[in-house]
C-alpha cells in the first residue's frame, strides 16, 4: 500500500505522486487513515451506511475533547443521520429554495460588476481579498441579512471557522477555530433576537419564524444551523472561486474561450469546481466492521476521500487529467457529498460562479499569477489565502 503524507505542509492531492498511487490502486495510507483515490470507490464509500461523519472521533483524535468548538462541531447537521438529520435540513430546505436563488442573481450580477470595475483599474491585485472574499461575503450577508457594517469582523470568523478541517496541519489552528466560532455564536444569536422583533425578507427572518412556528428544532440547534450556513456559504465559495481563477490563470486560452462564448459559463463552473475543488477532500467513520472490495475496514477507522484526485480520475472522467472546459463530464462531483447529506449550498456556489465568469471575462484579460500564492492545507476546504494577479485589458 502506498504512503502519501496529507499532512504534510506543501503536500498536493494532483501531485504525480498521488495520480501514479491513484493509478496503481483506490487507496492509500496516510497518517490519519485509509485514503480514497479514485472515484467509482469514493462515491460508494460516501453513500455507504456503514460509514458516518464522525464528528465527535475527529475532534477527539485532534485534542478537542470540550468547548465551544467541540459544542459547534459535534451537533452540527452534517454529523447527524436518519430522523434527527431530516428534522434539522427540512428548517433549512423550506427557507432556502431555489428561487431563493434564483432571486439572488441580479445582486450576484451587480456586485460583480461593480468588483470588476475595481479589478479593471487596479492593476496588480491581491485578488482573495479584492473579489473572491467579498463577492460571498455580500451574497451570504444578503440572503442571511447581515448589516453591511460588520461584514469586515464577520469576514474573519467565518473564514476562520473553515480551518476545522486542518487541525491536525497546525497546532494553532483550534484556537482560531474556537475565536470564530465563539465570535459567530454570539452574533448570530444577537441576530435571531433582531429578526424575530423585526423580520425582514432574508433568510434568518424566515427561518426564524419557522422555528417559532413548528418548535421542531432548539434555540441552540437554530444557532447551530445558522453558524454551519455561514460557514459553508462564505468560506467554501471564497476558496471555490479564488481557486477557479487560478485554474484559468494555468489555461489562458480557456478564459479567451469563454469570453468568446458565455454560453459555456455552466459547464465552466462544473469543470473549474471538478478540476480544482474548494473541498480538496471529506471524510467518514467506519461505524462498523466491514469489508469494502477485499480491503478490511475496522470500525472507528476514519477514511479520508481525495476529492481533488478522485475528480481528475481518467476511469470516471475520460480525459480528466486535461482542464477543459468545453467537456462533457458524466461522472458527479464528489465534493458535495452524496445521497441525503449532499450540501444545499450548492446551487447557490454555483449561481455566484455563473454569474461571475462571463462579466469577468467580458471585461478582463486572462489572469496572470505575479507572485508567489499561499494555500491553506490541502486537508478540508483548500484554496489561496494570499493570489497576487494582474488582468490585462481586454481584446
Amino acid at each position: 500500500m502506498p504512503f502519501l503524507d496529507v499532512i504534510a505542509a506543501d503536500f498536493d492531492f494532483t501531485s504525480p505522486e498521488v495520480l501514479a498511487a491513484q493509478d496503481a490502486g483506490w487507496f492509500a495510507d496516510t497518517p490519519i487513515g485509509l485514503l480514497v483515490l479514485r472515484h467509482a470507490e469514493a462515491q460508494e464509500l460516501l453513500r455507504d451506511r456503514r460509514l458516518d461523519h464522525g464528528g465527535d472521533g475527529y475532534l477527539q483524535r485532534n485534542g478537542i475533547n470540550s468547548g465551544p468548538v467541540y459544542d459547534w462541531w459535534v451537533p452540527m447537521i452534517v454529523n447527524r443521520d436518519g430522523a434527527d438529520h431530516r428534522r434539522l435540513r427540512s428548517l433549512v430546505a423550506r427557507s432556502f429554495t431555489p428561487r431563493t436563488v434564483d432571486g439572488l442573481r441580479p445582486f450576484v450580477r451587480a456586485t460583480v460588476e461593480t468588483l470588476a470595475d475595481e479589478l479593471a483599474g487596479a492593476g496588480e491585485t491581491e485578488f482573495v481579498a479584492a473579489f473572491a472574499d467579498r463577492l460571498p461575503l455580500a451574497v451570504m450577508s444578503e440572503l442571511l441579512g447581515v448589516p453591511a457594517a460588520d461584514h469586515d469582523v464577520f469576514s474573519v470568523w467565518s473564514s476562520d471557522i473553515g480551518l476545522i478541517f486542518a487541525l491536525a496541519a497546525d497546532g494553532s489552528t483550534a484556537a482560531r477555530v474556537e475565536r470564530a466560532v465563539a465570535g459567530l455564536d454570539g452574533y448570530i444569536d444577537t441576530l435571531i433576537d433582531e429578526k424575530a422583533r423585526h423580520p425582514a425578507d432574508d433568510l434568518i427572518s424566515r427561518m426564524v419564524a419557522a422555528w417559532r412556528d413548528d418548535e421542531t428544532v432548539s434555540r441552540e440547534e437554530l444557532r447551530n444551523l445558522l453558524v454551519t450556513l455561514v460557514f459553508g456559504a462564505h468560506d467554501n465559495t471564497r476558496a471555490q472561486i479564488a481557486n477557479t481563477l487560478v485554474s484559468f490563470a494555468e489555461h489562458p486560452a480557456q478564459w479567451t474561450m469563454l469570453r468568446a462564448d458565455p454560453g459555456l459559463a455552466a459547464r465552466a463552473v462544473d469543470e473549474a469546481m471538478r478540476w480544482r475543488p474548494s473541498a480538496a477532500s471529506v471524510f467518514r467513520r467506519a461505524v462498523e466492521d466491514f469489508t469494502f472490495r477485499d480491503l478490511p475496514i475496522p470500525s472507528g477507522t476514519f477514511v479520508t476521500v481525495a476529492v481533488q484526485a478522485a475528480q481528475r480520475d481518467p476511469r470516471a472522467y475520460p480525459g480528466g487529467r486535461t482542464f477543459d472546459i468545453t467537456a462533457t463530464r458524466e461522472a458527479p462531483l464528489l465534493q458535495f457529498g452524496a445521497g441525503p447529506h449532499y450540501c444545499l449550498g450548492s446551487a447557490l456556489a454555483h449561481a455566484q460562479l455563473e454569474e461571475a465568469l462571463p462579466i469577468l471575462t467580458r471585461r478582463l484579460g486572462p489572469p496572470e499569477i505575479t507572485g508567489e500564492v499561499t494555500w491553506r492545507p490541502a486537508l478540508g476546504t483548500h484554496g489561496p489565502d494570499i493570489l497576487p494577479v494582474t488582468f490585462p485589458a481586454a481584446a
